[in-house]
């Protein structure tokens, strides 16, 4: 009887071709171009240290994503990364398998990265409102913003439920930008994130709520700024999951269904017999086209 042989998916998984080499020739002849890379940025080093990350890059399935990626989208993710000024290897980004496409993920450290290099003397400090705060804030009539009038808190109070948090966001001008976002506001934001560690309201804590605000901040000023957000040919998924932890899996089963949060009270809904029954057979999606792009 013949031996069976088997694989193992911890295995190194050489690709097909030198993918990051590849890579490097592109971005090469794009700075050629004229497209200027951060001054604190080192492609070349980041892009190799990537390639060396992604070995430990997995599906949901335990399969090295070398092996279930087409070259294509390994390609494709590297150049977003190098175009963005981020290194994977840092957790400045992540690279997630989706089926048998490599995808890029911007991590919260990342954002505040590509931010810094616009406004490099900003530093972030979120605050969290609570319940019994004395909170504050006007509108510019000349330029928009908001400003902070008061934010008073009590030993008292620090101890109650949040209602919402703030972070000041840097504006060209220098004045700052207000940037309030509600208690509703920030229970969507945790729907919609991968992680299933934010579904209960015990759970909630000032790290989560104030790393959410500076999140979705950042999210503006990339997406404000031509040199960061769609100029570079990078579109962000609107319906991307947010990124609220700085420790995201590299394993994303994104066939997970996510569990459903009333925006009210921050508590897990309980699905309806209706909710629960099985849906209908999704049709066959068509097969990815893996060009010879690279």
């Amino acid at each position: 009887m013949a031996k069976k042989e088997t694989t193992s998916t911890n295995a190194v998984v050489a690709p097909k071709t030198d993918i990051g080499s590849s890579v490097i020739t592109r971005v090469n002849q794009l700075c050629a171009t004229g497209f200027t890379m951060p001054a604190d940025y080192n492609y070349v080093n980041a892009i190799k240290m990537s390639m060396l990350k992604l070995n430990d890059v997995k599906d949901k399935n335990g399969n090295a994503a070398l092996a279930v990626c087409t070259p294509n989208s390994i390609a494709t993710a590297l150049f977003q990364m190098a175009t963005k000024g981020l290194n994977a290897a840092l957790n400045q980004c992540y690279l997630i398998v989706r089926g048998d496409q490599l995808t890029l993920n911007e991590s919260y450290f990342g954002k505040i990265l590509q931010v810094k290099r616009i406004f490099p003397d900003w530093n972030p400090s979120p605050r969290v409102i609570r319940e019994g705060d004395v909170f504050e804030f006007e509108i510019i009539p000349t330029t928009g913003h908001r400003r902070l009038v008061k934010h008073q808190q009590t030993l008292e109070s620090m101890d109650k439920d949040f209602v919402g948090g703030y972070v000041i966001l840097p504006t060209v001008d220098g004045e700052g930008d207000l940037y309030i976002m509600t208690k509703k506001q920030i229970l969507a934001a945790w729907a919609k994130s991968s992680s299933k560690e934010h579904l209960t309201h015990k759970q909630f804590d000032e790290k989560m709520v104030t790393k959410t605000i500076v999140n979705s901040g950042c999210n503006i000023i990339i997406n404000a700024t031509p040199s960061l957000g769609a100029s570079d040919g990078l579109v962000e998924d609107p319906n991307a999951p947010e990124d609220i932890d700085d420790q995201t899996p590299e394993v994303i089963d994104i066939e997970a269904k996510a569990e459903p949060i009333d925006l009210e009270t921050g508590e897990v809904k309980q699905p309806s017999a209706e909710e629960t029954a099985a849906p209908a057979a999704a049709p066959a999606a068509p097969a990815a086209n893996d060009g010879d792009d690279w």
